[in-house]
């Protein structure tokens, strides 16, 4: 957890705090930025330092604050948790705006999870859910509240902490052109209903995946093996061939390159979800026209039968 918290602050930070006029006029804040990346923690928090104990404007002070808070929190060992909440706090009270002060809560509210005070984290969360669902911040805040209230998968706890997501998912607006996360929360809502047994359920959020991500913003091999699990659900605990078929030719038509085309190509011709001058238009690894013939005959065969 610690750790994706922090690829995501490293994205965030300059983002939400408007870092690049500071970078620009401002050397050593540039350089402790540079250090924090590289993980050299005590590089980085020297150089914090450095920006504070000079004359730097109130942007550039709080953006070191930040920059300080991080160190402290996020460093490998060793990690200084009262002092990155101090420094936390003090940039809350300069009064800053919705994105800003969205982006502290986020690390106040992983300092709470660290502790182990769920019901602190839980009260930070829900007010980022609350005000900012439509955003990455908010929809993170979403899944680290699942991830807190959910139990085992197919528990009770779990569906009732699924139920309560998918109220919220239910107001975000997402596309594939701004997927943000809605395809992470609509795979672990998947998962829930899948080892609950609800398959219909699972295969909807499954689906959501699928149709708002892209081999490209869900990566190619996740892309592709959402595809199949849909496939492969819709063949067995769901029984229906003709919707199998379909998500057996999205994922030879969307992601012909993975482990799984040629048994989806095969599936495919099948279940009668794929035609031959489709598979060929494909040029599936210069496949030969002696494989495509035996796959269709096949098929063929069984139509005569």
């Amino acid at each position: 957890m610690m750790k994706i918290r922090t690829a995501l602050s490293i994205l965030l930070s300059g983002w939400a705090l408007g870092t690049t006029p500071a970078f620009a006029e401002n050397p050593a804040l540039e350089r402790a930025w540079a250090e924090y990346n590289f993980q050299s923690y005590d590089l980085a928090e020297s150089y914090f330092q450095k920006v504070l104990d000079g004359e730097p404007t109130p942007e550039e002070a709080l953006e070191a604050k930040l920059g300080m808070g991080m160190t402290l929190q996020f460093t490998e060992s060793g990690a200084d948790l009262d002092g990155a909440k101090a420094l936390y706090e003090e940039i809350l009270d300069a009064g800053l705006g919705p994105e800003r002060r969205a982006l502290v809560q986020t690390f106040i509210a992983d300092i709470h999870i660290e502790r182990g005070e769920t019901e602190k984290a839980l009260a930070v969360l829900d007010e980022l859910i609350r005000d900012h669902a439509q955003s990455v911040l908010g929809q993170d805040a979403l899944i680290r509240k699942l991830l807190l209230t959910m139990g085992p998968y197919g528990s009770e706890q779990s569906l009732a902490a699924a139920r309560e997501a998918e109220e919220v998912l239910a107001g975000i607006e997402a596309s594939k052109e701004r997927p943000l996360l809605v395809p992470m929360i609509a795979d672990l809502l998947g998962h829930i209903y899948y080892w609950a047994g609800q398959y219909e359920k699972a295969a909807g959020h499954y689906e959501t995946y699928t149709v708002i991500g892209t081999p490209d913003t869900n990566s190619y091999g996740n892309h592709a093996s959402q595809l199949y699990r849909l496939a492969t659900m819709y063949e067995n605990e769901l029984n229906n061939p003709e919707k199998a078929g379909q998500f057996y030719r999205r994922l030879l038509m969307e992601t012909p390159n993975s482990s799984m085309s040629y048994f989806s190509l095969e599936k495919a011709v099948e279940l009668n979800a794929i035609r031959r001058e489709e598979v060929e238009a494909l040029r599936l690894g210069g496949m030969p026209d002696e494989v495509l013939d035996e796959l269709f005959s096949g098929k063929n065969e069984q139509e005569t039968r």
